[in-house]
């Protein structure tokens, strides 16, 4: 099928009306498959919009001849909240790329197999509705055996998010939606099935797109980490594209909403106070202004038992009955020190000895502790390190967990949880970092993960350490 290209000014971010919160910028010098995809929309009964228009034409930038890439960009990231036409746009995109070359293997998968095919069926549905493309296309929808295909012999298939979906195919073309529902585990497991199988094409794209995700959402909470910081990078092969929210703002503040793309002509302000009203607060945030919630359905521990847990504050024991664990935020910005210890009936008591913002006051502190005889413990990992070797120039000696020593202390204290068996002085700072602390495997253990936490969790990691100690 030949296309026109209409005559069209290029297309920047300052064009728009709503602006991007994060978005790689356009490169003049380079040619885009954008005005060919933006023909096919129209054709498709579903006109691009301009905030649809710049994705397209960014996200398909062409390397110049002679480059082994086609593409500029080999990973497309689109964030973006609901109803501003994101799956719309990908429907376009992978008709251009079945047109545009004969023999092209595109796939799109979602959260689940049957996500996937009701994607791809919507997709399909388009494709029959145009006048243009309907009598084209070939559709087939048996049971594991749907496809779209083209004259070009290039065909469109959904597949389920599984390592062996894609053994025997050779896709240049992959969308991901909705990765937001992906955990760790299965992003990884995905990423596995599709780089093997993109690996010899020239023309290689991976477009990832969704809205904002919970504390659940590692794999795409890690995408979104990616893609922003590309956006600053000039060599880097992501193209990010981002709307959301000031997070900063009155979220049921209609003002706060008009950053919202869809705003030019899929929804309304009208339809956001509906959405507002009808649905819970995490899920308005993540939906409607794409803010990561940072909410769990589980979290790392039960909270009402620890909640439980809580008794009467104790005196501590002499110093030298005493384990001290310390630990600092990632970002350096705080540090915790958390005393444990065994009481007369054997039940391990915790208590918050210090938590402040800084670090600064940390070794002169714990040089305090030990010369009153105290233990001084922490976990060998993170920023806590560079206060470890501090310590260790001044003479002051510490126990320190390797990170096989931490998974295992990190089980034996969600026993110690789970059974009653410690007591706890109620420490807000230790509860907050318990709610938003996140998981990892290391073998075949969990560990706490201090870079996929939902914010720094030094206090854990403290009480953590002292309690192993103490034990």
């Amino acid at each position: 099928m030949q296309t026109e290209v209409r005559p069209r000014r290029l297309l920047m971010p300052e064009d728009l009306r709503r602006p991007f919160r994060y978005a790689t910028r356009r490169n003049p010098e380079l040619r885009t498959r954008g005005g060919k995809i933006a023909v096919l929309a129209d054709a498709m009964g579903k006109p691009l919009k301009p905030h649809q228009q710049y994705i397209a034409d960014v996200a398909t930038e062409l390397n110049p001849p002679g480059s082994r890439l086609v593409f500029r960009y080999q990973l497309v990231i689109v964030a973006e909240p609901r109803q501003v036409g994101k799956t719309t746009l990908i429907r376009p995109v992978a008709v251009e790329r079945c047109l545009a070359r004969p023999g092209t293997q595109t796939f799109m998968t979602a959260q689940l197999g049957k996500d996937a095919s009701a994607r791809w069926e919507d997709l399909v549905l388009d494709v029959q509705a145009s006048p243009v493309l309907g009598s084209a296309a070939t559709v087939r929808r048996g049971k594991g055996d749907q496809r779209c295909t083209f004259p070009t012999s290039s065909f469109i298939a959904p597949f389920p998010p599984e390592v062996t979906a894609l053994h025997g195919y050779s896709p240049p073309l992959i969308f991901v939606d909705e990765a937001w529902a992906f955990s760790a585990e299965q992003g990884a497991d995905l990423m596995r099935a599709i780089r093997p199988a993109q690996i010899t094409k020239t023309d290689r794209q991976l477009w990832i797109v969704s809205a904002a995700g919970t504390a659940e959402s590692e794999w795409w909470n890690e995408l979104v980490e990616l893609g922003r910081a590309s956006v600053d990078d000039p060599n880097s092969t992501i193209a990010y594209f981002e709307h959301s929210a000031d997070p900063d703002a009155d979220p049921y503040d209609p003002k706060t909403w008009e950053f919202h793309p869809g705003l030019d002509g899929l929804i309304t302000i009208d339809d956001l106070e509906a959405e507002a009203k009808a649905n819970p607060h995490a899920d308005f945030l993540r939906g409607f202004l794409n803010l990561a919630t940072k909410v769990r359905d589980k979290t790392v521990v039960d909270l009402e038992a620890w909640d439980a847990l809580h008794a009467k504050q104790q005196t501590p024991p002499a110093p030298h009955a005493t384990a001290y664990g310390y630990d600092v935020a990632i970002d350096s910005t705080w540090a915790s020190v958390w005393g444990a210890w065994l009481d007369d009936a054997g039940t391990l008591q915790l208590h918050v000895e210090r938590s402040e913002e800084g670090t600064d006051w940390l070794v002169p502190h714990l040089r305090e502790l030990h010369t009153t005889g105290a233990t001084i413990c922490a976990d060998d990992g993170g920023p806590a390190r560079a206060v470890t070797a501090a310590l260790g120039r001044e003479g002051v000696p510490v126990t320190t967990l390797n990170g096989t020593e931490s998974s295992t202390a990190w089980a034996a204290f969600k026993e110690d949880v789970k059974h009653a068996r410690l007591a706890h002085d109620g420490s807000a700072l230790l509860r907050r970092a318990l709610e938003l602390a996140v998981e990892k495997h290391r073998g075949d253990a969990l560990a706490l993960s201090r870079r996929h936490s939902l914010a720094p969790i030094d206090p854990l990691v403290a009480a953590l350490v002292a309690a192993e100690v103490a034990r």
